[in-house]
């Protein structure tokens, strides 16, 4: 992606976004995506939207679920991102599998979310 025409302090905050781990990558998307919603479906619309618009952040985000998922990670870390940083209920696993489970199932959604996109409008 050519960035020379962005202006500076957009460039300054996109390479501030890209330097985060992946652990903080899957964080910011579980509060900004998954908190304080009623349900998957809402979630699914809000990936479907902003895929529409661009979908370079969504391939970010897919990146470091894939990354952490793969990742050897204390104890209890996915669990305190999906149920603290997410605010998702794991009342029927609320274990670490529970939590990377979840993480595998909303990683289906974005990838649903950007390959319709990219049907419709092209790559982007």
């Amino acid at each position: 992606m050519d960035t020379s025409r962005i202006p500076e302090p957009l460039r300054a905050r996109m390479a501030q976004m890209n330097a985060r781990s992946p652990v903080e990558k899957v964080a910011s998307l579980l509060g900004g995506y998954v908190a304080d919603t009623d349900g998957m479906g809402e979630i699914q619309d809000g990936l479907r939207t902003t895929a529409r618009h661009s979908t370079r952040s969504l391939r970010q985000a897919l990146d470091a679920i894939d990354v952490v998922l793969g990742e050897e990670l204390p104890p209890g870390t996915l669990l305190r991102l999906v149920a603290g940083e997410g605010g998702w209920p794991l009342d029927d696993d609320p274990t670490d599998a529970g939590a990377a489970a979840f993480l595998r199932e909303l990683a289906g959604i974005i990838r649903a979310a950007v390959e319709e996109a990219e049907r419709e409008h092209g790559h982007r």
